[in-house]
């Protein structure tokens, strides 16, 4: 009997085992929130790799036992997962994650989603600074973003001097964007570390920008906001480690020993000199590239701390960098720390404070300066091969005219600097009855910058005879900014939706600049207060002020129309003080078709809207003391009496200049198709720069000693273009996914309407003004090769057209006004020869993933842009006696001799009496190129110890400036001699947008190859 029990029993569990492990068929139809079929979604058996995909009408089949469970998925939507049991239907609605246009972007005092947007605003992933080795946090913007150049002019370690243009150079008084970091304005991102950053905005046209009216906002508003903690209550650990090296992109090829001699001898020849005889020690053979450049170390390691509760959020990142440049004996450090705190003290207030500090210290060396001048490039390339490292004295051997050789300019001066960056705020918000919100911050700039350097007399020939030269520069930037803003935001009737925002801003910022000089020093004592002779001091203070009120109105009906209108009034003692004050308006709307009826039912379109905006923006003149004409101290004599006194100085007062003012339209569109598979954006825009300053040249009578006044001209400087931005998810499945985003902007700049002047004959001609000035050779008398001109771009490269040279006496060419050719041009035949401005900026970025692998790189590229190689001025003007590159192996010798390299000539001055390197396009070369900027290789280890302890380990190796495709002959395409203040000075000056693409010995770019560690826990 029990056997037969036991018997019964095993047949019904083995039957109900059958049975529920029997593979049965389940259909159904797969559908979105609006009941509309969804083509192609996945239905996959969890855990395995059955799957299958629903057809045109939403319908699948798919064979499941009753103890499967089945996952819905489809791109843009959340994942749905149902056991199966005993259905054989099984239908599902999948919900809409909307993650695209429900993103929070900030915006000028606040933020919106994403979908709500009026304006061209741009937001810039930065998930991938990690595996990158960023210095200055403007590089991550490079190639992200429609209608934003990132431009860094040198190799320098510490990141050179980056310049950003939004949508082209607006103003002939700068065109670098304002910076507002966490709600502070600042001038540059010195003061934050790329790894604290969180995500970052970019307010493009005037009706974005419009909120911050004149300070600045006329060349676009940069955004950044840093990492903040999490509410989620567990403490989260980040760290990111690594280390790699770096070199020069190339080398350019320069003369040997007897390939120099031979030149020196055709130069003097064709002068009509001889030829000095060369040192006795001259008989070596160096290649001072060799010498100079070296394979340079980079490591970097931050560590991030966060969490927090219901109640706060904490972080704290700390950062260390240390970076070697190519050039030897030149370094970079830096130690960062980011604290950002939040405390919610009641349900009604919380406060909270970012604190972001730096502090920096480095090596640098002179670069953007002839040989003559300590400029270490140049030094590099001009100094002969048979010249010795030391001569019989045991110092740096100098070249027979007395130019140093770079190893002299490299280990001689010890230039050491120190810069101390704070950037910091408190803030409180307070909720209000009525919906409202108010919100009081208080925050401060401050950035202090300390250079040392001494010349030793034991080395330097020119030091030893006034035994030692040392200098000391020290400056100091502090500015606080303090905000109160009210903020309304409310629903009415589910439909309407209005936010309001009006607020008060006051900003004050105080300058000042020592330098100390002085040479006579005690041997072995360095400190300036050990000098004894040519002591110098100059002292330069400044303080300005502006305050500012501001309102903007946000409103949208039924999630359909969309309005946003916003005011700015500002007043600054910068301005004349007959016009403190300046007002900016400014206005943009919204469709979202996509919400109409009629596209509601649309299974193509996810998203479709049209923008349209106009804005006012201004710039604050560059000067400080505008309203009045200043005075400096002097001494002088009075009878036999030392007295002091002042004198007039540059420029003259005055009190009607106005803001500079740009107006912008802009009219754009987003659409977004394929269930948030491809995205694309596209954006006109015509912008406008009036009442632009320039110091113009005024009589004796009306400026005293002053010769120059800030004067408001008539005229405008127009950039006008079109960008666009497509993003498309090309593959993304469980295992394999692949994201690209091409970015296209094109832009023409053009300054017109400027007035008109008398010439020295009495005609009308336009006004020009010059800029760019390079003294080649060293001798003091500067040559200008850009110039602000109507019809032209801004800071237009402007000389003679080169056109060959004479068989028979090896003289150059140039093109004449009336189209001829002549050999001693005269102004009048001077004409445009290119724009350093780019006509289009091109960007590539591709993230590329399969199960644990993923793959980052990015293209980017510039086209229509020139540069004006003044490097060559130098290389190939065989003018002086300096070495020269190979190209001049081709220079004409002989009478009869056909070519494009006129005769060597010792003194520069040709046997028609013209000057050898006379500006020309002979030196303009055509600036585009291809660039593969980053590419990275991650790996993301998985084991079974590490998830069960939350531990992400992820190791990378990434190479930068990898490849560059370019026909310029210089070291980079990517360069700029004017960037600022002194360059590699461990601060970053203010670029100039009216010298823009000059090369004249700036420190070379590098290829970095890194490899690292992140961790996370």
């Amino acid at each position: 009997m029990k056997k037969r029990i036991t018997l019964l029993v095993a047949l019904l569990v083995s039957g109900c085992l059958f049975a529920f492990g029997q593979a049965s068929t389940v259909k159904g139809v797969v559908k979105d929130g609006q009941g509309l079929p969804l083509p192609g979604a996945t239905v996959v058996i969890k855990g395995t790799n059955q799957a299958a995909s629903t057809d045109l009408n939403g319908k699948y089949s798919i064979k499941a036992d009753q103890t499967a469970t089945l996952v819905f998925s489809f791109i843009g939507f959340d994942n749905q997962e149902i056991p199966v049991g005993t259905q054989t239907e099984i239908n599902v609605t999948l919900t809409s994650n909307n993650k695209q246009l429900n993103e929070v972007v900030v915006v000028g005092y606040g933020s919106q989603k994403k979908k709500d947007i009026t304006s061209a605003i741009a937001t810039v992933g930065v998930k991938d600074v990690s595996a990158r080795p960023i210095v200055n946090s403007s590089e991550i913007l490079d190639g992200k973003a429609s209608g934003v150049q990132v431009f860094n002019a040198s190799g320098a370690p510490g990141g050179g001097n980056f310049s950003v243009r939004i949508r082209g150079a607006s103003s002939p008084n700068g065109s670098e964007p304002l910076y507002v970091v966490d709600g502070v304005i600042v001038t540059n991102t010195a003061s934050i570390d790329p790894n604290n950053i969180e995500s970052i905005s970019v307010l493009k046209d005037a009706s974005a920008a419009g909120i911050y009216g004149s300070l600045g906002a006329t060349n676009g508003v940069v955004l950044i906001t840093s990492k903040k903690g999490s509410s989620s209550g567990e403490p989260k650990v980040e760290i990111n480690m690594y280390a790699g090296k770096q070199q020069i992109v190339k080398k350019l090829d320069m003369l040997n020993a007897d390939q120099y001699r031979s030149l020196i001898a055709d130069e003097y020849a064709n002068a009509g000199q001889t030829a000095p005889a060369f040192p006795q020690n001259f008989t070596a053979n160096n290649n001072w590239q060799d010498l100079t450049y070296r394979t340079a170390n980079q490591s970097g390691i931050n560590v991030g701390l966060s969490g927090g509760s219901e109640k706060g959020t904490y972080y704290l990142g700390l950062g260390d960098l240390n970076q070697d440049g190519i050039i030897n004996g030149t370094n970079f450090k830096r130690y960062s720390i980011n604290l950002n705190l939040e405390q919610k003290a009641k349900k009604w207030m919380t406060f909270g404070t970012n604190i972001a500090y730096n502090r920096s210290n480095g090596r640098t060396v002179n670069d953007n300066s002839s040989a003559n001048h300590g400029g270490t490039v140049l030094a590099a390339l001009s100094t002969p091969p048979i010249v010795p490292i030391f001569g019989a004295n045991g110092m740096y051997q100098s070249n027979s005219d007395n130019t140093t050789n770079p190893l002299d300019d490299i280990y001689s001066p010890n230039n050491q600097y120190i810069s101390n960056n704070l950037l910091g705020n408190i803030h409180t918000e307070i909720t209000l009855p009525f919906n409202i919100k108010y919100r009081s911050q208080f925050g401060i700039s401050l950035s202090n910058y300390n250079q040392d350097s001494f010349t030793n007399p034991l080395t330097n020939q020119g030091a030893s005879q006034v035994n030692g030269i040392g200098s000391n520069t020290n400056n100091e930037t502090f500015r606080y900014t303090w905000d109160n803003t009210l903020t309304y935001s409310t629903v009415i009737n589910k439909k309407h939706s209005i936010t309001a925002v009006v607020g008060t801003e006051a900003i004050e910022e105080k300058y000042h600049n020592d330098y100390l000089y002085g040479t006579g020093f005690p041997a072995g004592i360095t400190t300036l207060n050990a000098a004894s002779a040519n002591k110098q001091v100059s002292t330069y203070r400044t303080d300005w002020t502006t305050n500012s009120y501001f309102g903007r109105v946000n409103y949208g009906y039924a999630d359909k129309y969309l309005l946003t209108a916003s005011l700015r009034a500002d007043g600054s003692s910068r301005a004349g003080i007959n016009n403190k004050w300046g007002y900016f308006p400014a206005v943009s709307g919204a469709w979202r078709i996509s919400q109409e009826d009629f596209l509601k039912d649309n299974n193509f379109i996810r998203d479709l809207k049209l923008r349209a905006g106009y804005g006012e923006v201004g710039n604050l003149p560059q000067t400080i003391y505008n309203s009045y004409s200043t005075l400096n101290p002097t001494g002088y004599l009075f009878g036999n009496n030392a007295a002091s006194g002042y004198y007039p100085t540059n420029p003259a007062g005055n009190p009607d200049l106005k803001w500079e003012s740009t107006k912008s339209i802009n009219v754009g569109f987003d659409i977004t198709v394929l269930n948030d598979r491809l995205t694309l954006s596209g954006d006109y825009y015509n912008k406008k720069t009036t009442n632009f300053i320039f110091p113009v040249v005024i009589s004796a009578a009306e400026g005293g000693a002053s010769n120059l006044k800030n004067t408001n001209l008539p005229g405008h400087v127009l950039n006008e273009g079109v960008e666009f931005s497509l993003t498309a998810r090309i593959f993304d499945t469980q295992d394999f996914k692949w994201t690209a985003t091409l970015n296209a902007s094109f832009n023409k700049n053009n300054v017109s309407g400027m007035p008109q002047i008398l010439d020295a004959n009495g005609n009308k001609v336009d006004q020009t003004f010059p800029f760019g000035g390079i003294a080649f050779g060293g001798n003091g008398n500067a040559t200008n090769l850009s110039i602000v001109k109507n019809g032209l771009p801004l800071g237009a490269f402007y000389g003679y057209q080169f056109a060959g040279v004479d068989p028979a006496n090896g003289n150059a060419l140039y093109k004449t006004a009336n189209g001829g050719t002549t050999v001693n041009p005269s102004q009048a035949d001077q004409a445009y020869l290119g724009s350093g401005l780019p006509k289009a900026v091109y960007g590539f970025a591709n993230t590329v993933s399969y199960k644990n692998f993923s793959l980052d790189f990015l293209f980017d590229a510039l086209t229509g842009n020139k540069v004006f190689n003044a490097t060559r001025v130098e290389t190939e003007g065989m003018y002086l006696i300096g070495n020269a590159s190979t190209a001049v192996l081709g220079r004409w010798e002989k009478p009869g001799d056909i070519t494009n390299i006129p005769a060597a000539v010792y003194g520069g001055v040709n046997s028609a009496g013209a000057s050898t390197i006379l500006p020309s396009s002979r030196f303009v070369e055509n600036g585009a190129y291809l660039r593969l900027k980053n590419v990275s290789l991650s790996y993301l280890i998985k084991s079974g110890l590490l998830d069960k302890q939350g531990i992400k380990v992820r190791v990378f190796a990434t190479a930068q400036n990898l490849f560059t495709i370019t026909k310029y002959k210089g070291y980079y395409p990517e360069v700029n001699s004017f960037s600022g203040s002194s360059q590699n000075n461990g601060s970053l000056g203010a670029p100039s947008s009216t010298a823009v693409g000059i090369d004249y010995g700036t420190y070379p770019q590098t290829k970095t190859y890194t490899a690292g560690i992140n961790v996370t826990f």
